[in-house]
């Protein structure tokens, strides 16, 4: 069983080939689960930290229907990048193409904000009184500030997976109709 987690040009080139197993395909799919699913419960994807019940109600509540949307719209992209037999290959490809896609962003995604946003409150932390070259980062001394970052990252993750799996069913298609 050779997956490629993280060369999603690959895994489209072998979906174009037809040489993507059943086994492979239910692969990627417990993948694409895990892809969401592991980040949050290692705690790498930060819950929300501001206490004010209505600040976070209010959040939720922005975050549930931003990220319903995002993947409404994300599936529809993805649907109509899938011009070759969608009846046929859209749920094999989407869900192919997707495991790849989410663990590559989700790196580049979470490390950036850990970068951005948990460093920066260490290095804080560690320095002590007096050394306040960090705290003019708005989210290092307002947890609302820092549920928004959060907030702006997770959707960004989400549109950038959707984006990319679309791209690459559309080279994925163009593979197709090409041979």
């Amino acid at each position: 069983m050779a997956l490629h987690l993280l060369r999603t040009s690959r895994v489209a080139d072998e979906l174009a080939a037809s040489s993507v197993s059943a086994r492979e395909q239910a692969g990627y799919l417990i993948i694409s689960f895990l892809a969401w699913t592991v980040p949050f419960y290692l705690y790498l994807i930060p819950a929300p930290v501001a206490d004010d019940p209505a600040f976070a109600a209010w959040m939720w509540l922005i975050e549930f229907a931003l990220v319903v949307a995002i993947f409404v719209a994300g599936v529809h992209y993805c649907l109509r990048k899938c011009r070759v037999a969608a009846r046929a290959n859209f749920l094999v490809d989407f869900s192919c193409l997707y495991a790849p896609v989410a663990v590559s962003t989700s790196i580049v995604i979470w490390v950036a904000f850990h970068l951005v946003a948990t460093v920066p409150a260490a290095v804080v932390a560690r320095a002590g009184p007096g050394h306040d070259a960090f705290r003019t980062l708005p989210w290092l001394s307002s947890p609302y500030a820092y549920d928004i970052l959060r907030l702006v990252f997770y959707l960004a993750a989400t549109v950038v997976i959707f984006w990319r799996v679309g791209a690459h069913m559309e080279r994925l298609s163009d593979l197709r109709q090409s041979r």
